[in-house]
């Protein structure tokens, strides 16, 4: 009898820890007092820039953060270092445009700005574990500027 109430002991220790385990990324943490939203964003740039993918990886939650690691499961680990560096290499300039705050998440329009075009985005952020976390991103839209960057503006001397 003791034994039997052991393994169900044991058995409920292992699920809820598990449970604990498979929530924690999806439930806002509570009392504790997370950076500014944007905050995610520019910490993205700098693991990007550095090929941090760990740091990089630990930015997001749920199901982008779960095919980012499908992502990397598949390129490998130097590859996908290499392509966080190549994603941030080619930028002049990037800029949070936008803040809306709904509840609990909070949308970031984003820009990333490119000699000849730029690219706008929104981030879906929440507070997970303590810390701003990216749990969806919209699709990006394209642009070109009517005047390429670094193109001089003035007289000419």
């Amino acid at each position: 009898m003791s034994r039997n109430l052991g393994a169900t002991a044991l058995t409920v220790v292992v699920l809820a820890a598990g449970l604990v385990v498979a929530l924690r990324d999806r439930l806002p943490e509570r009392g504790e007092d997370a950076s500014d939203p944007s905050d995610v964003f520019w910490e993205m740039v700098d693991a990007s820039r550095e090929g941090a993918a760990d740091t990089y990886l630990d930015l997001f939650a749920g199901d982008v953060r779960e095919q980012l690691e499908a992502v990397r499961d598949e390129m490998g680990d130097a590859a996908f270092e290499q392509y966080l560096r190549q994603r941030i290499a080619g930028l002049k300039g990037v800029a949070v445009t936008g803040r809306e705050d709904l509840g609990e998440i909070v949308r970031l329009e984003v820009e990333y700005v490119r000699e000849a075009s730029y690219e706008t985005q929104s981030l879906d952020v929440r507070a997970t574990r303590g810390r701003w976390r990216i749990f969806r991103l919209g699709p990006t839209h394209e642009r070109q500027p009517p005047v390429p960057y670094g193109t001089p503006v003035g007289p000419a001397d």
